[in-house]
């Protein structure tokens, strides 16, 4: 373990809290732990302790900096040494540094969340605009069926939207100019997810489905 450059650092954490359980949790509650305690712990550190001083330095780093550990200070009260005895009470600026501390942390977390929706809604947006607009065929045949002139455009009778939108029932979904076969799989509001019959799985407006 101490031959590796980047340890993972929730495995040290883990050998704090084992070591000594009255300064030191995974879960519930945290404890404020005194000021200089990473001088404690080195001094109770051998050479067959499984963890280094850089990565005991590193891994405190990241337990006071946790939101858990951080709302156990911005409650304020005493700091506690290795063996669980209160030793000093929290001082007024600490509280204070580890209430802006934590209200930053979660800022920065609301922020990056909200951009990685932002960048899965945009990227379904583009896939599904891709296909909402397929490519249109173009016919060299007549009304006759035979190559050479070009086709007159045939009267196509208009169809009706469907009000009935039970799932597994045949559909047809205007994309384009022509409708296309499709089967609901799913209903909302205001939109309905089909399957077209290539297989692919679509949102579409509801007065865009019509009856097969």
């Amino acid at each position: 373990m101490q031959t590796q450059e980047k340890t993972d650092l929730n495995k040290v954490i883990a050998y704090l809290a084992e070591t000594f359980p009255n300064s030191f949790s995974l879960k519930g509650d945290a404890k404020p732990i005194k000021v200089g305690i990473f001088a404690d712990i080195a001094e109770r550190l051998t050479e067959d302790s499984p963890v280094s001083k850089t990565q005991v330095r590193h891994a405190l780093r990241r337990y006071t900096n946790s939101w858990r550990y951080l709302e156990a200070v911005c409650k304020g009260g005493k700091r506690v040494d290795l063996d669980g005895n209160e030793v000093e009470e929290l001082t007024e600026e600490h509280v204070q540094h580890a209430q802006v501390q934590l209200a930053e942390s979660k800022a920065k977390f609301q922020e990056k969340k909200k951009a990685a929706n932002a960048k899965e809604k945009k990227s379904y947006k583009k896939s599904g605009k891709s296909v909402s607009n397929p490519p249109k065929r173009k016919s060299n045949l007549n009304s006759s069926g035979a190559k050479g002139t070009k086709a007159k455009p045939s009267v196509q009778k208009e169809l009706v939207a469907s009000e009935d939108f039970t799932v597994g029932k045949s559909i047809l979904v205007k994309l384009g100019a022509d409708p296309v076969s499709a089967v609901i799989l799913e209903t909302s509001k205001d939109e309905v997810s089909v399957q077209l019959g290539s297989g692919m799985i679509m949102k579409v407006k509801k007065g865009n489905i019509f009856q097969a």
